[in-house]
């Protein structure tokens, strides 16, 4: 069975394409099983979230997707937990935790190996 995957990216980061025109680095992955997505059996993407700011939403509309899509895994996009200068609006330390707590899902940091 596929593993039915959430992604969570930063939109504001994405719509000024910054390095990343659009969200293809992290759909490609997952297709292609690279990256994070390198072990999975099979990767069914039935959701992408883009973070608006200050991202107060978030949460709350990861849990609401979760109702509708009943996705089984949570990847939070490069975009959002690793990009420079880091977002001043989440500690992503303490999202995936927040994410975790009210999906009742595992929560991966990370999407894509493309540079």
């Amino acid at each position: 069975m596929a593993k039915r995957v959430l992604l969570i990216g930063c939109g504001s980061y994405m719509d000024d394409s910054y390095d990343c025109a659009a969200d293809w680095k992290c759909l490609t992955a997952a297709a292609e099983k690279r990256g994070a997505f390198k072990d999975y059996d099979d990767v069914k993407v039935v959701g992408f979230l883009r973070c608006r700011c200050p991202g107060r939403a978030l949460v709350n509309n990861a849990a609401v997707t979760k109702n509708r899509t009943e996705y089984d895994i949570i990847h939070i996009t490069n975009c959002m937990a690793k990009a420079m200068p880091m977002c001043k609006n989440h500690n992503m330390e303490e999202l995936p935790k927040m994410l975790e707590e009210k999906t009742g899902v595992k929560v991966i940091v990370g999407t894509h190996d493309f540079v």
